[in-house]
């Protein structure tokens, strides 16, 4: 008999429980594994038949505990929850809510079953404390995180640790008439600021003239630096904004030899911007030289490259269709799927949706991690 995958959820919210309920069921579905839901809200029933895709089961008490509340409900969900595992081979229980992880924990620690439990929720503190003792190999599944069992809470050296807004890539090129040069930098970073002015008055002079944008807030000592150099201000609250912005960009900068600004590189990638920044290991792990970008050393190399890619559109649109691939491969939503489908020991395979999005081979790393007490 397959083995299947049980989730147990507290109550479904916009998106499912921190909003990795769907994703997740999704991704399994994709790979042909059985799942069945048990719902832990009577309430949740409807909206739970019209979500699943085909295949995946609402398990038997879910629809069945009208009018229970409270204590009866829980008992009503554990008993469910003990039919589904009595049924066949587990592959592994997802809990999805403070309430279904206590539950969830309570159950399988009275079960002869030893599949490994993923919990979805919103602190990762509970989390820690919920699988204290528990013997059973245990994973936090991160909210908003391009690798989702990743439960290192930190910003990766290669990128930024939140997958990439389908905006970005959603986003038609349409240049500037005139040549237009843009970063995204914090909104005090004098620093950061500094590098992007200097290097915006050594091209003064250059044919064409160039035009410079500073997508994003700016604290009034940071905007006197920008107006100085003439660098206009672009409008960044949100990712809708900062893709219309990107979208008329010719080249992207990170100027600072920090590495700093490796989220807003990735972004202008995916929206299939040329991007430019230094040889520091944040970029290193975004741009692939001569490919998708440029790395340089030096003002005078940033400014070469610069004044190469303004000079040769067919150059620009090669790079930036390489950097907008470069980008999906490596913080699209696609990422959550693979690790998802890594941690249960499947492969991740090209899926072809009926939207007509092309397949797109996903090659996260296996998630191997386990969830530890503090």
């Amino acid at each position: 008999m397959t083995s299947r995958v049980l989730h147990l959820v507290s109550r479904l919210q916009p998106g499912g429980r921190g909003q990795t309920l769907w994703p997740t069921v999704l991704a399994l579905a994709d790979a042909g594994v059985p799942q069945s839901l048990v719902l832990m809200d009577h309430r949740d029933a409807a909206q739970a038949r019209l979500m699943l895709p085909a295949g995946v089961r609402l398990g038997d008490g879910s629809a069945g505990s009208a009018g229970r509340a409270g204590l009866p409900a829980v008992r009503q969900a554990a008993t469910t929850l003990r039919s589904e595992l009595a049924d066949g081979p587990t592959l592994a229980v997802h809990v999805h809510g403070l309430t279904a992880g206590l539950l969830g924990r309570h159950v399988l620690r009275g079960s002869s079953v030893q599949a490994p439990m993923f919990f979805h929720l919103d602190s990762d503190t509970l989390a820690a404390r919920i699988v204290r003792g528990l013997d059973r190999s245990a994973f936090l599944v991160q909210r908003n995180r391009v690798d989702a069992l990743d439960p290192s809470g930190r910003e990766h050296p290669g990128g930024p640790s939140r997958p990439v807004d389908e905006v970005y890539f959603n986003t038609e090129r349409a240049e500037a008439e005139t040549p237009l040069i843009v970063t995204t930098g914090q909104p005090g970073d004098l620093v950061y600021a500094q590098a992007f002015v200097q290097l915006a008055v050594m091209l003064t002079g250059l044919r064409p003239a160039l035009t410079f944008g500073w997508i994003g807030d700016a604290t009034p000592a940071v905007q006197q630096m920008l107006q100085a150099a003439q660098i206009k201000l672009m409008r960044g609250a949100d990712a809708t904004d900062r893709a219309e912005a990107l979208h008329r960009a010719w080249v992207y900068v990170s100027p600072d030899p920090a590495g700093s600004d490796a989220r807003g590189m990735a972004e202008a990638m995916a929206a299939g911007v040329p991007c430019l920044g230094r040889q520091v290991p944040a970029y290193r792990a975004l741009i692939v030289h001569a490919l998708s970008g440029y790395l340089c050393n030096r003002n005078n190399d940033l400014i070469a490259a610069i004044a190469r890619l303004v000079e040769a559109a067919p150059l620009r649109r090669e790079m930036g269709q390489a950097a907008r691939t470069r980008a999906r491969h490596r913080h699209g939503r696609h990422r959550f799927r693979a690790s998802m489908l890594l941690a249960h020991g499947l492969s991740p395979v090209p899926v072809l949706r009926s939207s007509g999005v092309a397949p797109v081979a996903a090659g996260a790393a296996r998630a191997t991690a386990s969830v530890t007490a503090e």
